[in-house]
C-alpha cells in the first residue's frame, strides 16, 4: 500500500524533505516485517505440520494400538477371558475340524448327468461313498426339478448347491468324472469281477451285461454304470453301481499300485483314503415322485424325506459343515469331566440336524443335569430337536444375542448314568475325526 502523503504545508512553512524519507522507509520496514512473518507461518502449516503428523502416525500410533490389545486380552473385566491348553481342565475349548465331503458328478457318454456320487472321509484311513439317482427331484424356484436337467442347465455348480440343501452340507470340493476318466482310474486295478442280480441293457432294450457274474476291463466301466432302458428301475441301478464301488475299493486296497491320479485333492484323495481301511457304501433312499413335464425330459423323478437325507449324511459324515442358517451351531460342553470334551453327545447331535463347532469343558464340573441354552435368534423347537436328540436335558432360553454359537449344551451326570463315560477321561480320543487345539475362551451362559 502506498502510504499516506502528509497534508499540504500552510503558508509560510518549508517541506522537510528529510522526515518525509524517513516515515517511508519506517512503513516499508513494517510491511516487509509483517509479509515475511506471514510467509513463515505459511510455510508451517504446508510443510511442517504434515511432517510431524506423519511421524506421529508411524511412531505413536503403533505404540498405542500394541497398548490397547494388551489391555484388551489381559482384562478380567466383563467376561472373563483367558487361554486353557489342558483338555481335561474346566474352560477348555477346542474347535471342531468338519468332515472333508466332496461331490462328484459321473457323466454318461453323450455328456448328461447319470448319478451323483458324495464322499466322505471319517478319518485317515476310513470313509464313506452314498450314491444318489441323476433322477432325484429337487425344489427350486420354478419347481421340480431333477438333477438331470439342473446338469443341462448350470453343470456342476448347479447340481452341487441343490444335492448340498438336499443333504445339508456344504462340500469341500466337487468334480466330475466322465466318461472317458473311468479308463485311467480304473485301469491298474482291472479286470473287476462281481456279481449282479440283473441284466444291464442299453437304450435300445438291448442286453450289454448278462444277469450273474460279469468281468469288466476298464473301457467297459462307463457303459456298465450308465447304460438303462426306458423300464429301467431306478433302484436297481443305484445297487448296481453300488457293487461296482465295492469291488473297485476292494481292488484299489488290495492292490500295491499307487493310485493313477493325484492324491491332494480330487477323487485321488478319496479314493486312496478310503480304500484304505474301512468303508461305507450305500445309496439315498428315495422313493417314487412325480413324472417331470416334458420340457424336462418327461422322465420318473425320485423324492428323498428330510429325516432319510439326515440319516444317510450322518452315516459317513460324524462332523458336518451346513449351508448358513440350516443348522443350528452348536457349542457342546462336558460339565462333569467324564466325557472327553463331548464328542460323542456332539455326534448324536449332528446327526439331528445340528451343526457343532466347538467342544470343551464347561467352566466347573458337578452339573447334575444336561442343559440345552439357546440364545436369541434361535427357536425353542430347534433346541428340541436337540433334547430329543441326547433324550434328556432342560430347556434354557437366554435373551443374550451369541454370534459364536446359536445353542450351548452343557452335558450333566444323567448323560453319563445313560451313556456312559467316553473313553479317554478327559481327552479326545485318537480315533475322532476333530482337530482340537486351544483356544481362547469367553465364558458364555
Amino acid at each position: 500500500m502506498t502510504p499516506e502523503m502528509p497534508p499540504p504545508p500552510s503558508s509560510g512553512d518549508e517541506i522537510d524533505f528529510s522526515a518525509l524519507v524517513a516515515d517511508h522507509n519506517q512503513s516499508t520496514a513494517e510491511q516487509s516485517a509483517t509479509s515475511s512473518q506471514a510467509g513463515s507461518t505459511s510455510r508451517w502449516w504446508r510443510v511442517g505440520y504434515p511432517v510431524l503428523v506423519g511421524a506421529f502416525v508411524l511412531l505413536v500410533v503403533p505404540i498405542l494400538v500394541f497398548a490397547g490389545l494388551r489391555v484388551i486380552l489381559d482384562s478380567s473385566d466383563g467376561n472373563l477371558i483367558k487361554r486353557v491348553t489342558d483338555p481335561a481342565a474346566p474352560g477348555y475349548e477346542a474347535v471342531v475340524e468338519k468332515t472333508p465331503t466332496a461331490m462328484a458328478a459321473v457323466v454318461a457318454p453323450d455328456g448328461s448327468l447319470d448319478s451323483v456320487v458324495v464322499f466322505a472321509l471319517t478319518s485317515d484311513t476310513s470313509g464313506g461313498v452314498l450314491l444318489i439317482p441323476g433322477s432325484l427331484g429337487v425344489g427350486t424356484d420354478f419347481g421340480l426339478f431333477p438333477l438331470t436337467a439342473l446338469w443341462k442347465f448350470g453343470q456342476l455348480e448347479a447340481v452341487e448347491a441343490e444335492v448340498g440343501k438336499t443333504l445339508n452340507l456344504n462340500f469341500t470340493e466337487s468334480f466330475a468324472i466322465s466318461a472317458s476318466d473311468w479308463s485311467a482310474l480304473v485301469g491298474p486295478y482291472a479286470p473287476l469281477t462281481f456279481s449282479i442280480p440283473d441284466v444291464v441293457r442299453d437304450a435300445k432294450n438291448a442286453v450289454v451285461f448278462p444277469k450273474g457274474s460279469v468281468t469288466l476291463k476298464s473301457d467297459q466301466i462307463a457303459t456298465f454304470l450308465t447304460s438303462r432302458s426306458a423300464k429301467d428301475i431306478e433302484l436297481n441301478l443305484l445297487i448296481r453301481q453300488e457293487l461296482f464301488w465295492k469291488a473297485w475299493l476292494a481292488k484299489v486296497k488290495s492292490s500295491s499300485s499307487p493310485f493313477p491320479t493325484p492324491t491332494i485333492s480330487g477323487i485321488g484323495r478319496f479314493i486312496a483314503t478310503i480304500a484304505r481301511g474301512q468303508v461305507s457304501i450305500s445309496s439315498l433312499p428315495v422313493v417314487p415322485g412325480p413324472i417331470a413335464s416334458p420340457a424336462l425330459g418327461g422322465a420318473q423323478t425320485y423324492l428323498v424325506k428330510e429325516s432319510a437325507a439326515l440319516a444317510s449324511v450322518a452315516a459317513i459324515v460324524p462332523f458336518p459343515d451346513g449351508a448358513a442358517g440350516r443348522r443350528p451351531r452348536l457349542r457342546v460342553l462336558d460339565g462333569t469331566g467324564k466325557l472327553s470334551n463331548g464328542i460323542n453327545a456332539a455326534i448324536m447331535l449332528n446327526a439331528a440336524g445340528g451343526q457343532v463347532d466347538v467342544v470343551g469343558n464347561a467352566k466347573s464340573y458337578g452339573q447334575a443335569r444336561t442343559q440345552i441354552i439357546y440364545f436369541e435368534g434361535t427357536t425353542e423347537a430347534q433346541a428340541k430337536t436337540m433334547q430329543s436328540a441326547l433324550t434328556m436335558g432342560g430347556l434354557v432360553a437366554s435373551k443374550q444375542s451369541n454370534s459364536g454359537a446359536d445353542m450351548t449344551v452343557i452335558l450333566g451326570e444323567d448323560f453319563v448314568a445313560k451313556f456312559g463315560p467316553s473313553s479317554g477321561g478327559g481327552s479326545p480320543t485318537a480315533s475322532t475325526t476333530t482337530t482340537l487345539a486351544s483356544t481362547t475362551t469367553t465364558a458364555r451362559k
